[in-house]
């Protein structure tokens, strides 16, 4: 009888062990997926955060061109004994207010915003993002990485206060323990919307 016992209790004890041991693999897999997607959330902005540098560097060369041509046309009033000339009276000239320096956004014209979106700049926005996932291994040139999604500018309208980029990394992930079960991959995402303001 108490070899039966025995007998019993080591088939209960060796269930209960690949219990344990499964459970034991689903929680490591879980926590490096969930670190694996967070990565992949990172990259994803960070990524965003490149592409908008780009249009960043052009609102400032934009801007330091205003300002530029502003201050070599300045508005020098003539003296009044040279509003007299030999063909007649000549009207002094009509100065443009320009914004204060420190005044950023007021200095970009729609002109400017329209070249913000143009198609170059599209481009430009989409290499960078590209490039910068290539150097951190998370571009197509990484066998695991099946899609990088790049839309600029996102959900646009002419008079919208900030231009959207939106970044999608999606990976091919090896996992682990779970392969038991004949799960050997799992493919997950990382998306950002990242904003750069173009008025005040």
């Amino acid at each position: 009888m108490r070899l039966k016992q025995r007998g019993q209790i080591l088939i209960v004890v060796a269930i209960l062990l690949l219990v344990v041991l499964f459970f034991l693999a689903v929680i490591i897999d879980g926590a490096r997926l969930m670190v694996e997607r967070h990565e992949l959330n990172r990259a994803a902005d960070a990524a965003a955060r490149a592409g908008l540098g780009v249009v960043g560097d052009q609102m400032v060369t934009q801007v330091v061109q205003a300002q530029t041509a502003a201050a070599i046309n300045l508005c020098t009033p003539i003296p009044e004994n040279n509003l007299l000339t030999p063909e007649g009276f000549k009207p002094p000239p009509t100065c443009t207010p320009t914004p204060l320096p420190s005044d950023f956004y007021a200095w970009l014209t729609d002109r400017h915003r329209a070249t913000l979106v143009s198609p170059g700049m599209q481009t430009s926005v989409a290499s960078q993002v590209q490039a910068y996932a290539d150097n951190n291994n998370l571009g197509l040139s990484n066998p695991d990485v099946t899609e990088l999604e790049v839309t600029y500018p996102y959900e646009h309208h002419a008079n919208d206060r900030d231009l959207n980029i939106y970044v999608r990394i999606r990976r091919q992930v090896t996992v682990l323990f779970v392969g038991l079960l004949g799960i050997d991959q799992g493919e997950f995402s990382g998306d950002t919307k990242q904003s750069i303001p173009q008025r005040k």
